[in-house]
């Protein structure tokens, strides 16, 4: 997640609240650290997308808000991301998979490439994919 207005750009707090501020949520955030926030039920829709459409040759499916689960990385587009972040993600991600059907991950850059950036250049999409190699990916 990369909010260039928000004051303390590494607080879970303050970059919630420059989210709301743009009436943009996400179900999930996670620090730096690999603290994990869920900022509102699964079963809600979270307006972590906006205008956007899946990236695949199988599934263009579009309003991508009203199908999925937004998980936001605290930390600028041009930070790498700390181990305790990705390990983190990985948590998430399996510990929702025990409960919800998912079946691929995607990037906000790449379901919304006109308008987001995130995650970025930095962040390192084989390591998650080695971790769910049976789960979709962009190529």
């Amino acid at each position: 997640m990369y909010a260039p207005d928000c004051k303390a750009p590494l607080e879970v707090s303050a970059c919630h609240e420059t989210l709301i501020q743009h009436h943009v949520s996400a179900h999930y955030y996670i620090t730096p650290a690999g603290e994990i926030y869920q900022s509102i039920p699964d079963t809600l829709r979270a307006w972590h997308a906006g205008k956007s459409r899946m990236p695949f040759a199988q599934d263009t499916r579009e309003a991508v808000n009203d199908f999925s689960i937004g998980i936001e990385l605290i930390g600028g587009s041009l930070d790498p991301f700390p181990d305790a972040q990705y390990e983190a993600l990985i948590f998430l991600t399996q510990t929702l998979r025990n409960v919800h059907p998912i079946s691929s991950i995607v990037g906000h850059d790449q379901i919304a490439p006109d308008r987001k950036t995130d995650p970025g250049s930095q962040f390192n999409w084989k390591r998650v994919q080695d971790r769910f190699k049976e789960l979709t990916f962009l190529k």
